[in-house]
């Protein structure tokens, strides 16, 4: 019974089963809804501290010997409120009982690339855990940088982690060899698992649709992420802040609130240890 169920399923799956076909499908919805522009980096404007008018009672300015000037101000307690006031709860009883919930399909899959041209990558069965690998035709990294997407109007997450080696590094012809497997351009081969378990290997044929569907898409996003990278980017120059209290023999003035022309210097004096 077993071999006419393989049979019937190789049958029903053709293009599953083929080691290499790169044709992509025609009936299967698939695709990034959100856009995919690298923003223009805009350096904010420079914070410029500002003092909240308050009805001062005392004013000490302290300046230290870098230059810098330090005001204290003491005044009366503010009695307006610290929060506004919460927003009105609705009523409990108008809420919906019941909220739909979304499906949501989560890909893991990990590998290495090579030369951004064949990826070797793994992955497990959604139910079974079995471990499965394949070899893709095309650089499937460039779908690291999309989190989500749509399919069949179903949500899928991918989370991608791969490596990328360059045969033709210097570092590379160094080390011995490494013999990077042959496939046709978009095609993809499984070489562990079973190709015929549909569930299996549908995570593999999701991103291959998806790389074929965004193809232009995702390597105009890399290629400008990569300038995006190499760009320098310039923030604001942040405010200095007095590194030290001020030290002994520097100067404190006071200016009284009510007479703001008469001011008070006080001298302060180092402080004498205490005889041992």
């Amino acid at each position: 019974m077993k071999p006419l169920l393989s049979l019937v399923l190789t049958l029903s799956f053709p293009a599953l089963v083929r080691a290499e076909d790169p044709t992509p499908p025609t009936e299967v919805d698939t695709y990034i809804p959100d856009p995919l522009e690298v923003p223009t980096f805009t350096p904010p404007p420079p914070v410029v501290p500002k003092v909240p008018l308050i009805d001062a009672e005392t004013t000490i300015v302290l300046r230290d010997d870098g230059g810098l000037t330090t005001t204290l101000q003491r005044g009366q307690t503010s009695m307006a409120p610290d929060l506004p006031a919460p927003e009105p709860v609705a009523d409990p009883t108008s809420l919906p009982l019941e909220r739909p919930i979304q499906k949501i399909i989560t890909i893991t899959m990990g590998g290495t690339i090579y030369d951004h041209r064949v990826s070797v990558v793994t992955w497990q069965h959604p139910v079974t855990k079995q471990p499965y690998q394949a070899v893709l035709g095309f650089d499937i990294g460039l779908l690291t940088p999309i989190g989500e997407f749509i399919r069949d109007g179903v949500t899928h997450h991918s989370h991608l982690l791969f490596s990328n080696h360059d045969t033709r590094s210097p570092l590379a012809r160094r080390r011995p060899p490494i013999q990077v497997p042959e496939i046709a351009a978009d095609a993809f081969r499984i070489t562990q698992g079973d190709p015929a378990d549909l569930p299996g290997i549908q995570p593999l044929i999701t991103l291959r649709d998806l790389y074929l569907a965004e193809k232009p898409r995702v390597q105009k996003l890399n290629a400008d992420l990569a300038i995006h990278l190499r760009t320098p980017k310039r923030g604001p120059t942040p405010t200095r802040l007095p590194s030290k209290l001020p030290s002994s023999g520097s100067s404190l003035t006071a200016t009284a609130a009510t007479s703001p022309l008469r001011t008070k210097t006080i001298r302060n004096k180092p402080s004498k240890s205490a005889p041992h």
